[in-house]
């Protein structure tokens, strides 16, 4: 009988535990989405996405992109959802039972994004540790918790992004041998049909690539060209078609639903339009909703729309006063002046609005750690071509820049609040997670930061899970 090596035993064990660990944030994050997508009811939502999909339960077919509010976008969560529905319909189901049921199909989207985050940061070269507090951060990100319990088509949006990155790991990992290239190519013709946000997945997924071909690497450059073909051949031939027939139904290329509701005109705005040059977390952590004053800086706005309600949907049942809320719902729609009186929010909302807003900026500076750091290393590196795990981390600046440039340009036509969400920017998450993992790797390498920066994480992600089961519990009381 053989005895075991005490290194390999101890190293078993510590893996066996980063295994269990990383279950356990799974489903917390898991538990927390369905938590709250229990709670709030299915018409708490930003848009209401459901009328596109009782159009084609009515009809048969896809609406005209004029036909509804949102029956502009793409058609693939509606198709699908209404596949659902008509499932469900058909063995019997209500229409309250059906409502909930397609609310609980889009946290299911939410919940399948985590583990495939995850599965991005297995292909890096990344300790047990700094993938573990990646997932968490993710697992316990509030606004992605948020876009979880609603109804809409931002949950699908993530998912096909974060596969579509994770697809074209695979497909560099493996030599971009055909197989891969078409499996990719498929991914991004779906997810493109998602939403117009999801067009970020073809320069995601063209820029690494193109590298690999012009730059050079250890993979044949026919073989890279033909994967590139492969991939990127099949979305733009569809993406075109799609375009022509719109030209031909709406008379443009890809329409919009500005022509029914403008926000640049109806929505109340700060002076002087959107500001890109400046940074103000704290404004939200002495008030932290969209107040008259708050609404300027775009980098803030985004930035605490991702760790609060800042854009109330919830605070509203926390901190109960009807009167107030609604002014104050009138004044978002541009209908109503501000309200006279303070927001109605409760000490332990503000504290558990300020904890998490401050907190947040330990993640934010470890992406840009991570981020720095790899851009310091790639442009230091000597030798002829490019490397795979260079082409690899290409893809998600990539993505984030993409995503970034189209928010930006939205602010500047319509520079209000609304053109300025948190959620717009979740399909960057692919490159949040990774940096935030390469921020934490470099943390590793200073022994005095590891301890204080996974304290500090732990208590961020303590903070947002109490935020969710106040929400919840607010609900259903």
């Amino acid at each position: 009988m053989t005895q075991q090596n005490p290194a390999a035993a101890y190293e078993a064990k510590k893996s066996n535990r980063y295994r269990n660990l990383t279950l356990l944030v799974l489903v917390l994050g898991t538990a927390l989405r369905l938590l709250l997508c229990w709670a709030n009811p299915p018409d708490n939502t930003f848009d209401n996405h459901f009328r596109p999909i009782s159009l084609i339960l009515e009809t048969g077919h896809i609406p005209a992109k004029n036909a509804c509010f949102e029956c502009y976008n793409p058609p693939v969560f509606y198709l699908g959802s209404a596949l659902v529905a008509k499932l469900l319909f058909q063995s019997g189901a209500t229409e309250e039972l059906v409502t909930k049921a397609l609310q609980l199909v889009n946290c299911l989207y939410g919940i399948l994004t985590l583990p495939v985050i995850y599965l991005i940061l297995r292909r890096f070269r990344l300790s047990d540790f700094s993938r573990l507090l990646t997932l968490g951060v993710i697992c316990f990100l509030p606004r992605h918790i948020y876009m979880s319990a609603m109804h809409s088509n931002d949950g699908l949006t993530y998912l096909a992004v974060a596969v579509c990155a994770w697809l074209l790991l695979v497909a560099i990992d493996r030599e971009l041998r055909w197989p891969w290239a078409l499996v990719l190519g498929a991914s991004l013709s779906l997810a493109i049909f998602v939403k117009y946000t999801a067009f970020v997945v073809l320069p995601m997924a063209a820029l690494p690539l193109a590298a690999l071909l012009i730059v050079g690497s250890e993979l044949p450059r026919p073989r890279v060209a033909a994967a590139l073909v492969l991939a990127l051949l099949p979305p733009l031939l569809f993406l075109g078609s799609y375009m022509v027939q719109n030209v031909k139904d709406d008379g443009r290329l890809l329409p919009w639903n500005d022509n029914m509701f403008d926000t640049s005109v109806k929505q109340p705005r700060d002076p002087g339009g959107a500001s890109l040059v400046n940074f103000k977390p704290w404004q939200f952590i002495v008030e932290p909703i969209v107040v008259p004053g708050q609404m300027q800086s775009f980098w803030t706005l985004v930035y605490c729309g991702t760790w609060f309600d800042c854009e109330p949907k919830f605070t509203n049942f926390t901190d109960r006063n009807e009167t107030w809320w609604s002014q104050y719902c009138y004044w978002l729609g541009g209908k109503e002046t501000f309200p006279n009186s303070a927001p109605p929010l409760s000490v332990s909302t503000r504290l558990l609005a300020g904890g998490l807003i401050a907190g947040g900026l330990v993640p934010l500076g470890l992406i840009f750690a991570g981020l720095f750091g790899s851009l310091r290393r790639l442009a230091s590196r000597k030798g002829p071509g490019l490397s795979i795990e260079s082409a690899k981390l290409l893809a998600f600046p990539t993505l984030f820049v993409f995503n970034a440039a189209g928010i930006v340009l939205l602010a500047l036509k319509a520079p209000v609040y609304s053109s300025m969400k948190a959620s717009y920017f979740l399909n960057s998450l692919p490159f949040f997670a990774l940096f935030l993992a390469l921020g934490l790797e470099a943390a590793r390498e200073r022994k005095g930061l590891v301890a204080p920066l996974g304290m500090a994480l732990v208590l961020l992600m303590a903070f947002a899970a109490l935020h969710v089961l106040d929400i919840a519990w607010s609900l259903l009381a």
